[in-house]
């Protein structure tokens, strides 16, 4: 492998330089593979990683050949003239913008993102990460109007709640599951939906609760008592879970400031 690697570098006019003369790593039919092309394809690894390329010489070597291999497809793409297709406009605008949208986040949100923002964060949303656990019903409409007949209609002294999720609910799986979620945790559903439920007592029947699938009627049937984890134990998604908020929050602002028709 190692010999027919060598004799495909000598066919396609390759060098390379292991000692990084001049900036160059490598060349590709005239083409300079430099340090700053290597450092750019490492950039978002994480930090141990970039360690490892930058000082052990087989993981750097085997780096530059990727470099390398690279530089091959984009001579042959050019020589197809895949820059003049459609296709190729159009996904090369899609990751402009994507491009643009990394770069404005890193500019506007990632400094935010500091250890005492999160520890804060956390201290302000302890409840949303405790392993408590609510068992409930629910029955799915598409209109207010149609919750707010079903909620007087299951509050009925003597009502069914499941046969009538499994007669008017608009969930798919309710001819099986009679409208019954079984236990969940705060974070295993639509924010909306958890908030309401974790919010009603044993046995309450709330709605309509609004979620982006419609309008739920909810049943809370029964709940276990869970504990909250220490910061330590979940750091990473709490400060996933801070970032998300974050952009949300920062998009929010610009819809508002924005016209805009849908």
């Amino acid at each position: 492998m190692k010999q027919s690697r060598m004799i495909l570098s000598v066919l396609l006019g390759l060098s390379f330089s292991v000692s990084g003369f001049a900036g160059t790593l490598a060349t590709v039919n005239g083409k300079v593979i430099t340090d700053d092309d290597f450092q750019a394809l490492i950039a978002n690894l994480p930090q141990y990683q970039k360690d490892l390329a930058v000082k052990d010489g087989n993981t750097r070597k085997r780096i530059v050949q990727d470099l390398v291999d690279q530089e091959l497809m984009v001579q042959e793409a050019s020589v197809e003239s895949i820059e003049n297709s459609k296709e190729f406009k159009d996904n090369l605008a899609m990751l402009r913008k994507q491009a643009l949208v990394n770069a404005l986040v890193a500019k506007r949100l990632a400094p935010k993102v500091s250890e005492k923002a999160v520890k804060d964060y956390f201290s302000k949303k302890r409840s949303h990460y405790s392993t408590d656990q609510v068992h409930a019903q629910h029955i799915l409409l598409a209109t207010a109007k149609e919750a707010d007949a079903v909620l007087a209609e299951v509050k009925k002294p003597g009502a069914d709640f499941q046969k009538i999720a499994e007669a008017k609910s608009k969930d798919p799986s309710a001819k099986n599951t009679r409208g019954d979620v079984g236990f969940f945790s705060r974070t295993m559903f639509d924010q909306t939906f958890t908030d309401a439920a974790f919010g009603a007592n044993v046995g309450e029947i709330i709605g309509p609760v609004k979620t982006s699938f419609g309008y739920h009627v909810i049943k809370v049937v029964d709940r276990k008592v869970g504990k909250v984890p220490e910061f330590t134990e979940i750091e990473q998604q709490v400060r996933a879970d801070y970032q998300k908020d974050l952009l949300r929050d920062f998009v929010f602002e610009l819809r508002k400031k924005a016209k805009i028709k849908e």
